[in-house]
């Protein structure tokens, strides 16, 4: 799973404290991630770390919903009915939105799409003359789990030029443009990252099915380079000249990972967990190893906090800030699932989007409302 690419060593250090900051608000540092059981099936989470509450939403899109984007200036951009329903986490993002922003949503094709930080994004420039392919970065979710069924039918629309997108400012980001990069995976374990870097559109097939935040995706690749010592073997036994010794206990094989939450740590961390961790042998035991990876990304409050002014928490802040895990969420693309634990929950609670696959009506329910219930919480949705 690991990339062999000869470069001469990075240093890690100019970045290791660097932390995924959004404009002038709050620190966004998420970290996705892919594995698959040994029948090959697809399991995909994430978990999303912010500074403060924001309003999302568990929403429900029946297939033939319509989409309508919008232009830089303001006029209709390009319109679709959804092929698929979609369930995801969304909320409004600019006020004049025709539709709200998914941030992490799946559809039931086994396609799911994450959104994460991606700070100083820029996108081309030039849009072209025809409007109605002109997609704003806020509907891109939509518009992924909206019309496809897997990674390549994306990755062939987005190079054959269907859509030109553009980068909207969001207030409550600070009204910078949209931060953003995008993470796909399919019920095959195929994964793709989409960034908008230096005003080009960068598609870059994701082979180690892992993705956070800056710097560009291409720079953590490389930088798995300097981790190529690493493997899930303890050595439990050395010698010093004459004297043999042995470790007291396991573990030791972790002592070359990151200990540190930043973008740059977290991207190592979790490629060595999705690759080393044993495959599961069903949908149930890889959700529960999945949950079990995640552990070791959750923040709660205050477990590490960002002074007035310090740079990891976007450009100076009045207050001290501590940037916490609001949820943490896996899709089960063979099942239609969707598993959610919210900051304010121990346990994970899952919606079974194949139970109202019939519904013809959009659904939001505030997020708050999964906190801490039932292991199934579909019926919150349709009362199923």
């Amino acid at each position: 799973m690991f990339l062999k690419i000869k470069i001469k060593r990075l240093v890690v250090g100019l970045l290791a404290g660097s932390i995924a900051t959004i404009g002038s608000t709050g620190a966004w540092a998420c970290t996705v991630m892919v594995i698959t059981d040994v029948n090959g099936n697809a399991y995909s989470a994430k978990t999303m770390e912010f500074s403060y509450p924001i309003p999302l939403n568990m929403e429900y899109l029946p297939a033939g919903t319509k989409i309508r984007s919008k232009t830089p200036s303001g006029k209709v951009g390009i319109e679709f009915n959804t092929k698929y329903p979609i369930l995801g986490l969304g909320m409004l993002t600019i006020p004049d939105a025709n539709q709200d922003t998914m941030v992490e949503a799946i559809n039931n094709q086994g396609l799911s799409i994450n959104s994460n930080e991606f700070n100083d994004s820029r996108a081309p420039a030039d849009l072209g003359t025809t409007d109605r392919k002109i997609l704003a970065a806020t509907d891109f979710a939509m518009w992924v789990l909206g019309n496809f069924q897997s990674v390549k039918q994306v990755k062939q629309a987005l190079l054959a030029g269907d859509v030109k997108i553009w980068l909207p400012k969001v207030p409550f980001m600070g009204n910078v443009e949209m931060p953003i990069h995008f993470a796909v995976f399919d019920k095959t374990g195929a994964g793709l990252v989409i960034e908008y870097s230096k005003g080009q559109q960068n598609i870059y097939d994701n082979e180690v099915g892992v993705m956070t935040n800056i710097p560009d995706f291409s720079w953590h690749l490389q930088n798995l380079n300097n981790y190529a010592f690493l493997d899930n073997h303890d050595r439990n036994q050395g010698q010093f000249n004459h004297l043999e010794v042995s470790a007291p206990d396991s573990g030791n094989a972790l002592v070359g990972l990151p200990t540190d939450q930043t973008s740059v740590g977290r991207f190592v961390k979790a490629a060595y967990y999705t690759h080393f961790v044993r495959k599961p042998k069903n949908p149930d035991e890889a959700i529960i190893t999945l949950a079990h990876i995640l552990n070791n990304f959750d923040r709660p409050y205050d477990l590490s906090i960002d002074p007035p002014g310090a740079v990891g928490d976007g450009p100076p802040m009045k207050t001290n800030s501590s940037e916490v895990t609001l949820f943490s969420w896996i899709s089960d693309k063979a099942r239609n699932r969707y598993y959610l634990r919210t900051i304010d929950s121990y346990n994970f609670t899952m919606i079974d989007m194949n139970s109202f696959a019939a519904e013809t009506k959009i659904k939001k329910i505030p997020i708050a409302a999964f906190n801490n219930i039932s292991s199934d919480s579909t019926h919150l949705l349709f009362g199923k």
